[in-house]
């Protein structure tokens, strides 16, 4: 498995539970998400590529993204690939377990430096690395929100997953500084 593979997995996974706790927030049900074409229809998703997003086992597309946008009332494509403060932290937690767990990362440079800064790590203890993520939150998230524009050349969470892959180096870098 490559990095991207890995980063689209992670973060479609952790997209779709983000989209899923908004559905239910605003009480909107799965065949309820739709989006206003240019001609001036309403075009609706069905209810199993919605079922499939929320699961993370399906691409974002441009139609889908614009969808989710319109109805869940996020002002920006990046607002609905990064909803909040929380999903980045998450993302951040998933990114260093998988990093430190993963086999494809076991000849890292970044894995051997990120064993070094969170010392004693063991796979049962995720407080340690929600600790390092929230003490460090303010410059990671500072440093994703920098190489994601508020509306991003990339259209689909495939898209998005290959710049969080792109994004990976800078993480690496900041983690070495820290």
């Amino acid at each position: 498995m490559t990095y991207k593979k890995i980063m689209t997995k992670l973060y479609c996974k952790l997209l779709g539970e983000s989209i899923h706790k908004r559905l239910k927030e605003l009480q909107i049900l799965q065949n309820q998400i739709g989006f206003e074409t240019p001609e001036g229809e309403f075009e609706l998703l069905s209810e199993t590529t919605v079922g499939q997003i929320i699961k993370g086992k399906r691409n974002l597309s441009f139609n889908a993204s614009l969808a989710f946008q319109t109805s869940l009332n996020y002002p920006t494509p990046r607002k609905l690939f990064f909803p909040n403060k929380e999903f980045m932290l998450q993302l951040f937690q998933n990114l260093i377990i998988t990093i430190l767990t993963d086999p494809i990362f076991d000849n890292s440079l970044l894995k051997k430096i990120l064993k070094q800064k969170l010392r004693n790590y063991s796979i049962s203890s995720n407080e340690q690395v929600s600790d390092f993520t929230d003490y460090y939150q303010e410059t990671l998230i500072t440093s994703l929100l920098n190489f994601i524009s508020e509306f991003p050349e990339e259209e689909t969470s495939y898209q998005i997953a290959e710049k969080l892959t792109d994004w990976l180096s800078e993480f690496a870098c900041l983690i070495s500084q820290f």
